[in-house]
Order: C-alpha cells, then structure tokens, then sequence
C-alpha cells in the first residue's frame, strides 16, 4: 500500500508543478497585485514586460540558498554580456514583512550592483504567494528562516517561459537563447 500512496504523491506534486509552470507561462504579467520596486515605484509585475526577463525570487535577509541563487544569476549575466544579449533581472520577495525599497536598496549596495536593468521588487503577503504558485517556487520555515528551492525562468518579451533552470550545475549558457 505504501508505493502505491507514495506513487499518488508523486502524481499529484508533478501535477502541481506542471500547473505552476502553466500559471507561469500565462499569468505572471497578468497577475492583478501591486508591487513595489527598490526606488519606492508601485506598478504591476507587467510594467516589466516587453524584454527577455530572468525572473527569480529570494529574500534580502537570505543566508543560505539566496548566495548560490545569486551567484547564478550573475554567472547569466555574465553569459548574456558575452553574448551582448539585453536581459531585464526581475527578483520578487519572498519575505514581504521585511524587504523594503531601503531593505532593497542596501542588498544592491552590499552586492556592488549598480546596473540598470536588474530589478528588486516587494508586493504584499497574498501578492507574494501567486507569484510563488506561478513560477512553482518552493519555500517553507526552517529554523526561523525561510529556505526556498533554485527556479530561474527567463521569460519572453510576451511572458512565455523560454527557459527554466533548476540545478546549481547547470551551465548559464543552457538558459540563453539560441
């Protein structure tokens, strides 16, 4: 019996995730919630819409995934210099009660990062958790932090999921365009 209800699990957890992934290549710039940006601005998450976007989520006050997560998304910036490939950065909070435009502003400072097309934004509790369900993030508490899953999307100027990376080993150059 146990197989059986540990196949039934996996069933449903991939369909879950297959949802997600759907949700993302449908609503992420269609979702209706306000957010707002490290420099204070409200807007939509389709007011980011209209370039190839890596979308991510992490949270300022991050110890753990959020340094790899990081160093990922700089290793495909890098890969999309070399390539002279614009890509817009779009980082949603996972922890809303604490990531502020300041909150923001100082995780760029501290990380060197003054380029223009990387964008921080913060939306309210119920904000954060569609984004979660659709770009299939899995997060959860663990020792008063909150620990979250790798999940880079890049997206298309329309919103369609081009690319999704998973794994700490994957080359950027597997995320770019052909």
């Amino acid at each position: 019996m146990k197989p059986i209800r540990g196949l039934v699990h996996r069933l449903l957890l991939a369909g879950g995730l297959l949802g997600a992934s759907v949700l993302a290549h449908a609503g992420l710039w269609q979702l209706p919630d306000e957010f707002v940006d490290e420099y204070g601005t409200r807007a939509r998450l389709n007011h980011w819409m209209g370039a190839q976007t890596v979308v991510s989520m992490e949270y300022t006050a991050c110890k753990f995934v959020c340094s790899s997560n990081w160093r990922k998304l700089l290793e495909i910036q890098a890969e999309a210099d070399r390539r002279q490939l614009p890509l817009r950065f779009l980082i949603v909070s996972l922890d809303p009660a604490h990531d502020t435009p300041a909150a923001w502003r100082d995780y760029r400072r501290v990380r060197g990062l003054a380029r223009e097309n990387w964008h921080f934004v913060t939306g309210s509790r119920s904000a954060t958790d569609r984004v979660v369900q659709a770009l299939g993030v899995r997060w959860w508490y663990f020792d008063q932090a909150i620990m979250h899953d790798l999940r880079l999307l890049r997206l298309d100027a329309s919103g369609q999921m081009r690319a999704l990376l998973t794994d700490f080993n994957d080359p950027p150059a597997r995320f770019m365009p052909p």
